[in-house]
C-alpha cells in the first residue's frame, strides 16, 4: 500500500487492486470567494488516473465540482463513492451538478476492502464520514478521518472494523485544526488580546482531539492533514487569528507524525518515505501571497447587484424564521439580531425571536433587554443571497463572511448553529 499526500484533505491511496483519490479540492475562491490554497500547486503533476474517487462530505474543500469536471475531461468518467447517509445532501448536490455518485457502506476491489463510515451525532445536519481501507496483498490498513469530530461511538465502530482484518492500524490520516469562523469573526478586530487568546485555546483544543484519536487507534504513522487554507479578499487580516497551526507543529508532541510536501508519499510495505516536510511554510512567500489574494473580490460582490433599498428584508426574514423554526431542534428562548451593512455601515437592524416568530425593527443605537441572542453583522448582498438560497449559511460561517456577537459570550448550542442552516425564505 502506497499513500500520497497532495493538498489539504486530498490523498491518493494505491494498492495492488485499486488506486483511489480522496477529496480533491483545487479550485480557489471556495466558500463564496474566501478560501485559497498555499502553496498553489498543479494537481495533475501529482494525480495519476484513479480507479475511484471518495468524497467524504459536501463542504467545498472536499467536494469540488469544478475540479471533478477537469479530472473527468482528462481521464474520463470515474466512479465517485460517498457515504450512505440518512439525509444525503452530498448525493443531491452532486446530482444537481451532473455527477452520478454511489453511496456505499462497504465494497471490495479484489483483495482491497473499502468501508465508508458516517459520523453520526444524532443531528439532522450530519454530513461527515470516514474511510477505512484494508489491503490483503500487503496486509496493510489505512484510516481517513478527515473532518470527523472525536466521539467514542465512532472510534469504537472503526476499531471493530479494523479488528476484522488486522491487529494494528498502520496509517491514520486525521485533522489537526478546525476550519471555521471562531474566533476571528466573534471578536472585534480591535480586541487583539482576546483574539490571540481564543485562537490559542482553539488550537490547543484541536491538538487535544488529535491526541485522543491517535491514542485510541495507536497507528504506526499519523498524517495530520485537511482544512489547510488562507482567507482572501478583504478577510486576509483575519488569518493571524484563526488558531490554525502549521502541520509541522504536530511533530513537537507526536513522534509518529508524518508531514509531507505536496506529492510526498510513503510506501507502507518497505517504509520508504518520499519528500517529507521538515520546516514550516516560507513566511516571505506567504506574505506576498496574502497581498495577492487580498485584492480578490468576493462572489457576492459580483453576483448581487440589487440596491439595498429594493430588498424587503422584513418579508424575507419572516419567511425564513417560519421555515427554520419548523425544523429547529432547539428548545428554549433565543433570538437573532440581524445588523445589515451597506458599504461597511449598518443600515438596518431586525430582531427575530425564534420562539414566538416575532420580528421587529430595532433602531441602530437601541440596547436589547433579552437574555440570549446572537447578533449577525452581515453585508446586505450576502444576506440576500443566503435568504434566497443562492448561498448557504454553513458555507457563510466557514468562509467567515459575517461577524457574530453572542450574548452571553459563553453560551454554546449546536442546535442554534444548525438553526441557521434552515434559515432561508425559499
Amino acid at each position: 500500500m502506497k499513500i500520497k499526500y497532495i493538498y489539504s484533505a486530498c490523498l491518493e491511496v494505491e494498492t495492488e487492486d485499486l488506486r483511489i483519490l480522496m477529496d480533491p479540492w483545487f479550485t480557489d475562491g471556495i466558500y463564496e470567494g474566501s478560501w485559497y490554497q498555499f502553496p498553489k500547486i498543479d494537481p495533475f503533476k501529482y494525480i495519476s488516473k484513479p480507479d475511484a474517487i471518495y468524497i467524504s462530505h459536501i463542504h467545498p474543500d472536499h467536494y469540488d465540482p469544478i475540479f471533478l469536471r477537469k479530472l473527468f475531461k482528462k481521464f474520463g468518467e470515474i466512479p465517485i463513492y460517498i457515504p450512505d447517509l440518512k439525509q444525503n445532501f452530498l448525493k443531491l448536490r452532486a446530482q444537481f451538478d451532473g455527477f452520478n455518485t454511489i453511496p456505499i457502506k462497504e465494497k471490495c476491489f479484489g483483495g482491497t476492502r473499502l468501508v465508508i463510515q458516517p459520523n453520526y451525532t444524532d443531528s439532522l445536519s450530519d454530513i461527515d464520514s470516514s474511510l477505512y481501507i484494508f489491503d490483503k496483498s500487503s496486509n496493510k490498513s489505512f484510516l481517513n478521518l478527515n473532518d470527523c469530530i472525536y466521539q467514542e461511538s465512532l472510534t469504537d465502530i472503526l476499531k471493530d472494523l479494523i479488528a476484522q482484518d488486522t491487529k494494528n492500524l498502520d496509517f491514520l490520516a486525521l485533522g489537526y485544526m478546525g476550519a471555521g469562523p471562531y474566533p476571528q469573526t466573534f471578536y472585534d478586530i480591535n480586541d487583539r488580546d482576546s483574539l490571540i487568546s481564543e485562537a490559542e485555546k482553539k488550537k490547543n483544543k484541536f491538538f487535544e482531539s488529535y491526541k485522543k484519536f491517535t491514542k485510541h487507534f495507536d497507528a504506526e504513522f499519523n498524517l495530520p492533514f485537511a482544512g489547510e487554507y488562507f482567507l482572501g479578499s478583504h478577510l486576509t487580516h483575519l488569518n493571524n487569528y484563526r488558531g490554525n497551526p502549521d502541520a509541522i507543529e504536530i511533530k513537537n508532541f507526536d513522534e509518529r507524525a508524518l508531514v509531507l510536501n505536496p506529492g510526498g508519499s510513503i510506501d507502507l510495505v518497505n517504509k520508504y518515505i518520499d519528500d517529507e516536510r521538515t520546516v514550516g511554510l516560507n513566511q516571505e512567500e506567504l506574505d506576498k501571497f496574502l497581498i495577492e489574494i487580498g485584492g480578490k473580490r468576493m462572489k457576492y460582490e459580483n453576483d448581487i447587484n440589487i440596491p439595498f433599498t429594493d430588498i424587503n428584508f422584513l418579508r424575507l426574514l419572516k419567511s425564513a424564521l417560519i421555515k427554520a423554526s419548523s425544523k429547529s431542534e432547539y428548545q428554549g428562548e433565543y433570538s437573532f439580531l440581524f445588523s445589515i451593512k451597506e458599504n461597511e455601515n449598518i443600515k438596518k437592524r431586525y430582531l427575530c425571536n425564534i420562539n414566538n416568530l416575532v420580528i421587529e425593527e430595532i433602531s441602530l443605537n437601541e440596547e436589547l433587554n433579552i437574555k440570549k441572542y446572537s447578533e449577525i453583522i452581515i453585508d446586505y448582498r450576502y444576506l440576500f443571497g443566503l435568504l434566497t438560497t443562492i448561498y448557504h449559511w454553513d458555507n457563510a460561517a466557514i468562509g467567515s463572511h459575517y461577524d457574530t456577537r453572542k450574548y452571553p459570550k459563553d453560551f454554546y448550542s449546536r442546535e442554534i448553529i444548525n438553526y441557521l442552516n434552515f434559515f432561508s425564505a425559499i
